[in-house]
């Protein structure tokens, strides 16, 4: 298993019900695009809806930052191995002006 501390940023909803962090552990292989699964099996609704888009895809407002290098593209998540140790940052980006 891999543990894995997973933060989450701007998601005042979510750091409510679960808190601001917390530690989890996927199987050896998994990718930053497992974490989703993981947490709304585990969280719920409250998670679905603070992360996830009525189609069930991951909110184009969700950006990941893993051991601080930085924003991921979400199109190397699915292709970003984790490792045991490693900090994932969720994070609700919004624009302004």
């Amino acid at each position: 298993m891999t543990k894995l501390i997973v933060e989450f940023l701007g998601l005042t909803t979510l750091s409510k019900a679960i808190g601001k962090s917390i530690v989890i552990e996927l199987p050896e292989g998994s990718t930053v695009s497992d974490i989703f699964p993981w947490l709304t099996s585990r969280f719920g609704k409250k998670a679905a809806s603070a992360l996830l888009e009525p189609s069930g895809q991951v909110d184009d407002t969700i950006q990941v930052i893993v051991n601080d290098e930085g924003f991921l593209k979400r199109e190397l998540w699915g292709g970003r191995l984790l490792r045991n140790g490693d900090t994932i940052k969720l994070m609700l980006l919004v624009g302004g002006g």
